[in-house]
């Protein structure tokens, strides 16, 4: 498995044959329209753990959608209900121009879009030779930013092929859900407006994945972010290693179990 960091919580995640794209979001946009024509042309899978724009930009994610005509949404169904807008029954088009909100054009067509509530899951069929991927939805909520303001679905994911590493990615929420429990490698937000620093070291204390990969960084500076990194990785618990992405291609690998 390898995984890819385009700014912010968007991955770019190779596994089982296949090409997938965790949440598009606007931060990620310049990320996202560096990459090669070949690449950004043979996505499989885009996922997005929650409505929120920093996770998914509609106008990013027609393009990327347009690149790769194949390509399936798998998307918390709330965000699922917002990008299908007012198409009832699929369509001709691989993607339209706005955000849906009921009255507006879908930005996918829901026979591109595949709504994944937590506690499902969807597997996708084996290519070459490879174990099928399997995307489990965990969580549900997104983490309260204040209590005047409702909270959204949030999806959080597991990612797997086979009897292979596993990768989870939090969205955004700090839930100490079973499923992240001692996983291989664990995406996380290292920094948010909805968290603190010791809620995010006891979430990491309660899960204790063997990686602990940091996202949603862009809403701190270069500056800020270092502190962050280095109370992540200096209160993590034992047996948890807290990795930085490595520059310039911020990528990690994960072998075989």
């Amino acid at each position: 498995m390898k995984i890819r960091h385009l700014v912010h919580s968007c991955l770019l995640v190779e596994v089982a044959g296949r090409r997938l794209m965790i949440d598009p979001g606007g931060f990620s946009a310049e990320g996202v329209r560096s990459l090669s024509a070949d690449v950004l042309g043979a996505i499989d899978v885009v996922a997005i753990t929650h409505q929120h724009p920093d996770h998914v930009d509609p106008e990013l994610l027609t393009e990327i959608l347009r690149a790769s005509p194949g390509a399936v949404v798998i998307a918390e169904p709330e965000t699922a209900e917002m990008l299908a807008g007012n198409d009832s029954d699929g369509g001709d088009d691989s993607a339209g121009d706005d955000a849906g909100d009921g009255d507006s054009a879908p930005v996918v067509t829901r026979d591109r879009l595949v709504p994944l509530p937590a506690g499902s899951s969807h597997e996708f069929p084996a290519v070459d030779g490879h174990e099928p991927l399997r995307i489990a939805a965990v969580g549900g909520r997104h983490a309260i930013i204040h209590p005047d303001i409702p909270r959204v679905g949030n999806s959080g994911l597991v990612i797997s092929a086979g009897g292979g590493q596993r990768l989870g990615v939090t969205g955004d929420s700090l839930e100490p859900v079973q499923e992240f429990h001692g996983i291989d490698a664990l995406a996380f937000a290292v920094v948010a407006p909805w968290s603190k620093m010791s809620e995010t070291i006891d979430f990491l204390r309660a899960v204790r994945p063997r990686l602990a990969l940091p996202v949603h960084d862009a809403v701190a500076s270069e500056q800020g972010r270092a502190i962050y990194m280095r109370q992540s990785t200096q209160l993590a618990p034992e047996g948890t290693e807290v990795r930085d992405w490595p520059e310039p291609e911020r990528v990690v690998e994960l072998g075989s179990r």
